[in-house]
C-alpha cells in the first residue's frame, strides 16, 4: 500500500502518467502541438482573441522553421519527419473564444484516456507509419507560469498510445508567440534528455 502510494505521488509530482511501454524512438514522425484541449488562462491575459488564433499556426510553423533549434537541438540523434496537416487542420475549427478561461481547475483537466481518445480522433494520411510524437497542450497558464503539455508517442497505424506523460515548461520571453513558445521548447529538450 505504502509503495503504491509513493509511487502514486512521485507520478503526480513528475508528471508521469502511466501509459509506458518499448518503442522506437530513433525514428519519429513530428505531428506538432494539438491545440484542440488547450485553455488559454486568463481573459486578461489573452485578450486579442484574432491573434491568439493565428498564433496556434504560428507556434506549429515556429517549430518547422526553427526545426534546428526546437528538434534537432532538442531531440538530438532522432531522425524526425514532419507531418503536420492532421494537427493544423484540428487546430483551425477550433473556437478560440471558448477556450479563453479564469477558471483555474482547466489548467489540469486532462488524463490519459483522453489523451487515447484525442488520437483516436485522428485523421492520418494511410501512408504514414512508424511511431508519431504529438504534444496535446493542455493549458497556457499565465498565473501558474506554466505551459502543459502531455507528450504523447503513439503507433501511427493503430494509433495506440505508446506512452504520455504530462510535462510543463516556464514561458519567457518578448511577445505572445516567443513567451509561450518556451514551455514547448523547454519541453522538448526533457523529452531528448528522457527518451
Amino acid at each position: 500500500m505504502k509503495k503504491n502510494l509513493l509511487l502514486i505521488v512521485l507520478s503526480v509530482l513528475f508528471g508521469t502518467t502511466g501509459i509506458s511501454q518499448s518503442f522506437n524512438t530513433n525514428n519519429l514522425t513530428w505531428f506538432g502541438i494539438d491545440y484542440t484541449n488547450c485553455y488559454f488562462l486568463t481573459p486578461m491575459d489573452f485578450p486579442n482573441v484574432g491573434d491568439l488564433k493565428l498564433k496556434l499556426r504560428a507556434w506549429n510553423d515556429l517549430v518547422l522553421y526553427e526545426r534546428d533549434k526546437f528538434i534537432d537541438k532538442t531531440l538530438k540523434g532522432k531522425n524526425v519527419k514532419f507531418a503536420l496537416e492532421t494537427v493544423n487542420k484540428r487546430n483551425e475549427g477550433i473556437n478560440v473564444r471558448d477556450h479563453i478561461t479564469d477558471d483555474g481547475f482547466k489548467s489540469s483537466h486532462l488524463d490519459p484516456a483522453k489523451v487515447q481518445e484525442i488520437i483516436n480522433s485522428y485523421d492520418i494520411p494511410p501512408d504514414l507509419s512508424g511511431t508519431g510524437l504529438v504534444l496535446i497542450a493542455e493549458s497556457y497558464s499565465k498565473p501558474n507560469e506554466a505551459g502543459a503539455y502531455y507528450v504523447t508517442f503513439f503507433d501511427i497505424a493503430s494509433k495506440k498510445v505508446l506512452s504520455t506523460d504530462r510535462m510543463l515548461g516556464k514561458p519567457g520571453g518578448f511577445g505572445l508567440r516567443n513567451y509561450w513558445a518556451k514551455t514547448y521548447y523547454l519541453v522538448l529538450k526533457e523529452v531528448g534528455k528522457k527518451y
